[in-house]
């Protein structure tokens, strides 16, 4: 028999493809040439290694999700993230109160006027007294309608129409100013 077709016999006879009549014949020549025989012998013990390193291990079976340790682990980032969120919140709150505070400190404190040297004055039809004691009075908001009671209380005499003083309004939440009218 040919080498080649040896070959091929003994390739099929491993993998188990032979018909049982061809592998009767093959068996009967190998009983018979001893050197075909060995060879037999070492393509199936190199099947049977390539076999085993091919063959894949049976797969464990996937362990079951540990849904406690997955919570937890959940719970504990969002805290985690919120806590640094409140913390990031905090800063800021204390960062705007410390710069709050440090502004109304280096402003310098207004000056009370005094008002002990003014007299009363009437400013056309309107009279004007300034506040009793040694300091300013209490911020009070006026009011047009507050200004023309206050002229309707005091009688006017005619000295006083022919005045030389205005009222100067600087802001709407603060009493207006007696000014004197240079002409």
């Amino acid at each position: 028999m040919k080498t080649e077709n040896l070959e091929t016999l003994l390739l099929d006879r491993a993998l188990g493809e032979l018909p049982p009549a061809v592998l009767e014949l093959l068996d009967e020549h190998l009983t018979q040439n001893p050197d075909a025989a060995q060879q037999a012998d070492t393509l199936t013990a190199t099947l049977q290694l390539a076999r085993q390193a091919v063959a894949m291990p049976p797969e464990a079976p996937p362990r079951p999700l540990a849904m406690g340790a997955l919570r937890q682990a959940q719970r504990e980032w969002r805290w985690r993230g919120l806590t640094q969120e409140v913390l990031r919140l905090a800063a800021c709150a204390m960062l705007g109160l410390a710069l709050g505070w440090y502004a109304h400190a280096s402003r310098p404190a207004p000056e009370l006027a005094q008002t002990s040297h003014l007299e009363p004055t009437t400013v056309g039809a309107v009279s004007v007294e300034p506040s009793s004691g040694g300091t300013a009075a209490a911020p009070r908001f006026w009011s047009l309608a507050k200004l023309q009671a206050e002229q309707r209380s005091r009688p006017v005499s005619a000295s006083h129409q022919e005045s030389r003083y205005q009222l100067q309004w600087d802001s709407p939440v603060k009493m207006p100013r007696v000014v004197e009218d240079k002409l």
